[in-house]
Order: C-alpha cells, then sequence, then structure tokens
C-alpha cells in the first residue's frame, strides 16, 4: 500500500483530450490538486458548450409553419419566399458568423391543431434552433406551450395580434414581435375617422377568431376613450358572401367601415357594398393592404385607406430599395413582389441580427439576449424597433396608407 501513498494519479478530461500527472505525497496537496481539477474542468465546460438544436459548424436550422393549402395558401408561398430571398442574400454574403441559414417549411393549413403538430415536428425530430414567421393569430397562440416547454423562440409571428407581445401570457419570453398590434390599429383608425368627422358612425366588420378578438378590443378601448359606438358585424374565416354584413352597415346608417379581414374579405365586401348601392368610406387593417385588393376590387376600391407596420415595399425607404435590388438580381417572379413578399423579406433581417447577436456560438438564450439588446434598431422597413427582457413589442406604429387612383400611397408619418 506504501507505494499507492507516491502513486501518479491519471486524471483524464475526454472533452479536451487532456492528460495531467498530478503526483501526490500528502492529502493537503492532494486537496489543492483536486481543487484547481475542479476550477479547470469547470474552465472548460463553461468555454465550450454543447451545441445547440439547429446548429452545426456549417449551418443554422430554422422552422416556419405557413398555410400552404387552406384558406390563406395565396399567401403561404409567398411569405417564405420573401424570406429566403434575403437569406439567399446573407448565405452568399458569407452567412451568419460563417453558418447558412436554411429554413424548413411546414404546413398548417390554418388549423391550430395542426400548428402544432407542425411545431412539434420541427422542434422534436427536425432539431430546429428557432421558429419564425409562422403565420396566423390562432395558429401562433395555439403553439405557444410547446414553445414553453422546449424553450424555442419564435422570431416574428405572421400576425398583427397585440396578444403576441403580451408579456403576461405563456411563453412571452421566447416570442418577439416586429408588427403593431391590431388593437393598436383599431384604435389608430378610429382616432384618424374621429379626427375628420367628430360625428362619424363608425362599423367594423371581423373575422371571428383570435384575429377579430384582438381587433374587438382595440374597438372597446377606442369606444371608452372617445364615447362613440361602432357597430360590429363579425364573419368566419373563408366567407365568401358578406350581402348580410353590409345590408346591416346600410341599416345603421354607417359612413365608416373598418374590414379586419386579409386579402379576399376587402375585396369582396367593398365589391358587394358598390353592388347594392353603398358607399362609405373603407378602412382595414394592415393584412387587408396587400396591392392585390386595389387591384381586385377596382373602381369599387378607390379610396380605401388601410394601416400599415412598415414602409411600402415600392417606396424609396432603404429597406425597400434593398429589396427590389434583390428581386431584380435573383430574378423574382412580379407575381411575388408586394406587400407579403417584402414582409417576409424585412422580418427575415430582424431574424438575422438577432443570429449575428448571438454571437460565434450561438444558443437559443444568446439569441434572446441578443434580439433584447435592439435599441431603435433601423431596419429600413420597419419603425426603429426596440426590445428589452420586459417588453418584446418591438414597435407600436403604423402609416396610413390610400388607394388613389388605383396606386396604394402613403397619407401620413409613423403613428401611434
Amino acid at each position: 500500500m506504501a507505494q499507492n501513498e507516491n502513486l501518479l494519479e491519471i486524471i483524464s478530461i475526454q472533452s479536451e483530450k487532456m492528460i495531467y500527472f498530478i503526483n501526490k505525497p500528502g492529502d493537503v496537496i492532494m486537496k489543492k490538486m483536486t481543487t484547481m481539477v475542479s476550477i479547470l474542468l469547470l474552465f472548460i465546460t463553461c468555454g465550450k458548450q454543447a451545441p445547440a438544436p439547429g446548429v452545426t459548424d456549417t449551418e443554422i436550422l430554422i422552422g416556419n409553419i405557413q398555410d400552404l393549402s387552406g384558406p390563406m395558401k395565396e399567401l403561404g408561398a409567398v411569405l417564405p419566399a420573401g424570406s429566403n430571398l434575403y437569406f439567399q442574400y446573407i448565405n452568399e454574403e458569407g452567412g451568419v458568423h460563417g453558418r447558412q441559414i436554411r429554413m424548413v417549411v411546414e404546413d398548417h393549413q390554418y388549423n391550430p391543431q395542426k400548428a402544432v403538430v407542425a411545431a412539434k415536428k420541427l422542434i422534436e425530430k427536425d432539431q430546429v434552433f428557432c421558429l419564425y414567421n409562422v403565420i396566423g393569430t390562432s395558429p401562433c397562440e395555439a403553439i405557444r406551450p410547446i414553445l414553453a416547454e422546449t424553450g424555442t423562440p419564435l422570431i416574428a409571428p405572421a400576425t398583427q395580434s397585440g396578444t403576441m407581445s403580451d408579456m403576461s401570457r405563456p411563453a412571452s419570453d421566447l416570442i418577439f414581435h416586429t408588427d403593431t398590434g391590431y388593437d393598436k390599429q383599431t384604435r389608430i383608425l378610429v382616432d384618424h375617422i374621429l379626427s375628420k368627422d367628430a360625428n362619424a358612425k363608425i362599423g367594423l366588420i371581423y373575422q371571428d377568431d383570435d384575429y377579430g378578438e384582438n381587433v374587438l378590443k382595440g374597438a372597446a378601448e377606442a369606444e371608452k376613450a372617445t364615447g362613440t359606438s361602432i357597430q360590429k358585424e363579425a364573419y368566419q374565416r373563408g366567407a365568401t358572401d358578406f350581402s348580410g354584413q353590409v345590408g346591416n352597415l346600410i341599416k345603421g346608417g354607417v359612413g365608416h367601415v373598418i374590414i379586419a379581414g386579409v386579402v379576399k374579405e376587402p375585396i369582396i365586401v367593398m365589391k358587394t357594398a358598390a353592388a347594392m348601392g353603398y358607399s362609405p368610406q373603407f378602412y382595414g387593417t394592415s393584412p387587408t393592404m396587400d396591392h392585390r385588393v386595389a387591384l381586385a376590387a377596382g373602381p369599387a376600391g378607390e379610396g380605401f385607406i388601410a394601416s400599415n407596420f412598415a414602409n411600402l415595399w415600392n417606396s424609396d425607404a432603404p429597406g425597400a430599395v434593398h429589396y427590389r435590388e434583390l428581386c431584380a438580381k435573383y430574378e423574382v417572379p412580379e407575381a411575388y413582389m408586394g406587400m407579403y413578399h417584402f414582409y417576409g423579406f424585412i422580418t427575415a433581417k430582424v431574424l438575422v441580427e438577432g443570429l449575428d447577436r448571438a454571437g460565434k456560438n450561438p444558443t437559443r438564450k444568446r439569441l434572446i439576449n441578443g434580439l433584447e439588446t435592439l435599441n431603435k434598431w433601423d431596419s429600413g422597413a420597419f419603425p426603429p424597433i426596440t426590445y428589452s427582457p420586459s417588453d418584446h413589442a418591438g414597435t407600436e406604429s403604423v402609416v396610413l396608407v390610400q388607394v388613389k387612383e388605383g396606386v396604394q400611397t402613403v397619407i401620413s408619418e409613423w403613428v401611434k
């Protein structure tokens, strides 16, 4: 046993493939060396973390969930195409800290339950680093539990619902919103109407789901703040007949109508109104801002005013100019170019900025911390974006855009 007192002990630290030989003639030295080894192990562990999900030496894998075959399928291809336009540019420029960005897109058919299945597949099977630009208020609300359970961030959800930046809700610390909420947009539109006509009779046509619920929240707040009364008419997602809602607005003597829909709804509502001899001033929340609304509605859409969370895609804003340059460079089909394709592009800029700030060894926590350092950050398209640990709203401003002679024209500065 005496031999053991001066035995050379080999401590192998496998993570670094290093071997230390320690001569231990006494307990005091042994205790000191044990402490030193413990500190060394701690140093090595902190300095070299296990790879984050979706991150390799050459790639960062992100997940996206769109409506590819449901009621909003016309947007399902356009949004991720806009994102990939920017990712392609970044990848050709060397990627983010040398890593290429690759995006996997799943289909939820605008169904919340299918959104949950898609999110689980992306997070658990594909092992994506984060989720990004998931479309729809109800689908985004449905996946909150799995975000919270897995600690997976959701960057730039493709919905303007103010619930996305409500820090009291589950997974709020993981969700970073880029758009002014529907509730805020509704209040801004009501304020605009009343600034032009203090006695205006206002109507609201809204989608009867989570999207519409956030719009109704804004309408109720506007009613309380201004003392006005808003006539509310609901419709189910995918509806094509609005004659009942329009008829009710005619009976109510409404002269100003806010439409909380997407692309098809304002077109149908305005054409239905024209066919019924009804010509109020129409308004819309940001999803109605697509330039195809003006084109498809024709004369019925002349004068239509909508709130928008970003500069127009065909404006002189730096982000819009860069967007059009890349569309030309990569020969993007003209049919794709527009607000939703541009939205995919500019939200991708926010994600890339977060990835860059996450550093050379990105983790989900570092992505979150990086985004929370944005302070009046200029994307070249959105209003200045600010995040903090207690506020993930990003921005609360919109511009108002009006169709004049068939062309969308900005008629305001950034409005809060």
